[in-house]
């Protein structure tokens, strides 16, 4: 395994724990919003900013570096 493998690895697996970490936050933010007692308009911008986190992290998952 050569140097540029070895990085393009590591880097594949630091973008996937990332996008990881994106779901889990994503999730987790729409999970509280949804248990507190918000104000719709703001509880739209937390929904919309928990589908924004979620899809990145999917993003992030599902890509490959080439």
């Amino acid at each position: 395994m050569s140097s540029t493998e070895a990085t393009e690895s590591r880097l594949n697996i630091f973008i996937r724990l990332v996008g990881t970490i994106f779901i889990i936050l994503g999730i987790v933010l729409a999970v509280f919003t949804y248990t507190a007692s918000t104000i719709t308009q703001v509880a739209a911008i937390f929904y919309l900013i928990s589908t924004l986190l979620t899809l990145s992290g999917i993003l992030a998952v599902v890509s490959k570096l080439d």
